[in-house]
């Protein structure tokens, strides 16, 4: 594997599980926030983890706490996006030409999901009462699509077992995750307004 493979996997990895070293020191009205709005969520760890680092900027509200769980899903879509492309692009020589395309599909895959993510925290950032059902409405097919996104990337690896399979797989996985506990954590605030 390449260096620069290398420094964006590390990278990715930390921006990914580092959030939970950043428990120590949390406010523990800020943390019992966190861990009761994530249990409306199938991934209620992941969730907790990943709004941690979050914490020193909210407000205990759900408009805030969805905003950031949007935030944090799209940093890591971001991140998804840069090493996947990383990838395709290290390991060139040594893939076969199905795990090429698959990872190409991928990469267009984080980029759209990565637009939707950003169009569904634009919308949360501009939300009026007057139009909040709509607004809401709009985020949750945007994140929906996301999520439909995902998973599609991994439909070019079907019957592909080696490294590169399992990475994206792992990156997916989790992106999943981030999306899915977003996208509860969007359905219960639009639930109760």
């Amino acid at each position: 594997m390449s260096p620069a493979v290398i420094i964006i996997f590390v990278s990715v990895t930390a921006a990914i599980h580092g959030s939970a070293l950043a428990t120590k020191g949390l406010d523990p009205v800020m943390a019992e926030f966190i861990k009761t709005s994530c249990e409306v969520t199938l991934y209620p760890q992941v969730c907790v983890s990943s709004l941690f680092s979050y914490a020193g900027s909210l407000n205990a509200t759900q408009r805030d706490l969805v905003k950031a769980a949007v935030q944090t899903t799209l940093v890591n879509a971001r991140n998804a996006s840069v090493w996947a492309a990383g990838m395709k692009a290290a390991r060139r020589a040594t893939m076969s030409k199905r795990e090429k395309a698959a990872l190409g599909d991928c990469v267009e895959d984080f980029g759209v999901t990565t637009d939707q993510i950003r169009e569904s925290l634009s919308e949360l950032e501009k939300l009026r009462r007057s139009t909040f059902q709509i607004q809401m409405g709009n985020v949750k097919t945007w994140m929906s699509a996301a999520l439909t996104n995902e998973n599609s990337c991994l439909d070019g690896f079907q019957g592909v077992n080696g490294r590169v399979e399992a990475m994206v797989t792992a990156q997916v996985h989790y992106m999943c995750k981030l999306i899915s506990n977003a996208l509860a954590l969007i359905n219960r605030f639009a639930a109760i307004g």
